[in-house]
């Protein structure tokens, strides 16, 4: 079977759609949906219908629809089926994470993450369960509950495998595109920056990272180094000293540079006056925001 323009592999079908290739395969697996043409090798192909399909599940479970129920409403009569909208499912899913991390288990954490990242849409994952979930433990941890720290810490571990682990099934896939991130966070990293991290490498984007850089004018050697795109993360204020380092490294990138993260709103009238692409806001914000997914088409295309 050859592959036809009506039917397309699927890292592209990932890529229009939004959901990761690993949870398309778990959604054909456990779920018995989306059920693509193969090729002689086994290899998936999808078609318009499907693509179609695909986006029909993203939006029921959106609608607070779980996935295991979704298979159902798929295979119901033409007519449109009435869901009423709900927060329930993806709260319970906030509050099991929440009681898992609180009592510290460690092996029951790191399966339920798994799991999640693989049956649902990561970028649904970001606005229904970890942001709310991320507000909601940083409110707990200011109190300095007995025990927070370990709290704090296997959280990070716990996201720190699951980079690994998406890395890992990254680098399978043929990127669409290679760049630096750069974190100037100087504390510990937080979640968001770990949850921009891995909706950039579901989209097929290589990353070279580096965490709490403090001396941002060793970043030319990168572009030495090897010569690609550059993403400058940070949620907190930055000093006008290293400002003035990120100006430098846009004469050195030009239109391959951007700044992500609530530091683009807090700076927002510098990066402005130096003609600096930028946006600020939660991972998600800024995932789907207009300047970003130009930057990464731009860079996607050279």
């Amino acid at each position: 079977m050859m592959k036809s323009k009506e039917h397309i592999n699927i890292s592209e079908v990932s890529q229009q759609t939004g959901v990761a290739a690993v949870t398309l395969r778990a959604w054909e697996r456990r779920y018995g949906l989306i059920k693509p043409k193969r090729t002689p090798k086994g290899h998936r192909l999808y078609s318009n219908d499907n693509i179609e399909e695909i986006r029909q599940i993203v939006s029921w479970l959106n609608r607070g629809v779980a996935i295991s129920k979704v298979a159902e409403l798929l295979t119901t009569a033409e007519t449109p089926v009435q869901v009423n909208e709900s927060d329930e499912s993806w709260q319970q899913q906030q509050q099991e994470l929440s009681n898992t991390l609180i009592e510290l288990k460690q092996r029951s954490l790191n399966p339920l993450l798994d799991k999640l990242n693989k049956s649902m849409p990561f970028i649904s994952l970001c606005e229904k369960v970890y942001q709310p979930l991320s507000r909601q433990l940083m409110t707990r941890w200011q109190s300095e509950p007995l025990g927070h720290q370990l709290e704090k810490q296997l959280w990070r571990q716990c996201w720190q495998r699951q980079i690994t682990v998406m890395t890992l099934r990254a680098e399978k896939q043929k990127p669409i595109a290679n760049c630096w991130l750069v974190n100037l966070d100087n504390q510990h990293t937080t979640l968001d920056y770990w949850l921009f991290y891995a909706l950039l490498l579901q989209s097929g984007i290589q990353i070279n990272a580096f965490n709490q850089l403090d001396d941002m004018n060793s970043m030319p050697r990168l572009k030495k180094s090897l010569n690609q795109p550059i993403i400058i993360y940070s949620n907190n204020k930055i000093a006008t000293r290293e400002i003035n380092q990120v100006v430098k490294a846009k004469a050195i990138w030009r239109k391959d540079m951007i700044v992500m993260g609530r530091v683009a709103e807090i700076h927002h009238e510098a990066f402005s006056n130096t003609a600096i692409d930028h946006f600020g806001g939660d991972a998600s914000t800024c995932w789907q925001s207009a300047t970003l997914q130009a930057w990464i088409e731009r860079i996607r295309s050279k």
